[in-house]
């Protein structure tokens, strides 16, 4: 599992993530705010070699970038790590509080529905299970 990131390592890799690859120069014009070459530059070096969550190739000149890992085990890594110190495993109130921020689309809520259903499924056929072979 790789290092927890910062919100700027974050906001770096967020721009990889979006284009797929990019050498720095990329990454600098993408962000939404001005940031010095170098300070890009050393960052994207640093996730590449310590933290394991970019690969880098020279082409040319320049180095590309490329995520290592997906925005979606990104996310489960720094939910995992956020979870239990600012909810204490309180499921509900992590997930309301995420959605009482967001606006929602149609598209959002059904797969909302969808995740909760197949959990529901999942709950029920676990209950069925332990009371078919008891211990």
């Amino acid at each position: 599992m790789p290092n927890r990131l910062t919100r700027y390592e974050l906001e770096l890799m967020n721009v990889l993530w979006d284009m797929g690859e990019g050498t720095v120069q990329n990454v600098c014009d993408a962000l939404d705010r001005d940031l010095a070459y170098t300070t890009v530059m050393t960052t994207l070096n640093l996730l590449q070699s310590k933290k394991s969550v970019l690969e880098r190739v020279k082409k040319g000149r320049a180095y590309v970038y490329r995520p290592a890992v997906s925005r979606e085990y990104m996310s489960k890594t720094v939910l995992d790590d956020l979870t239990p110190v600012l909810f204490q495993k309180a499921l509900p109130s992590l997930v309301l509080g995420m959605l009482s921020r967001e606006k929602l689309e149609e598209e959002d809520i059904n797969a909302l529905k969808a995740a909760l259903e197949k959990v529901e499924r999942k709950q029920a056929e676990h209950k069925k299970t332990k009371r078919n072979h008891p211990q």
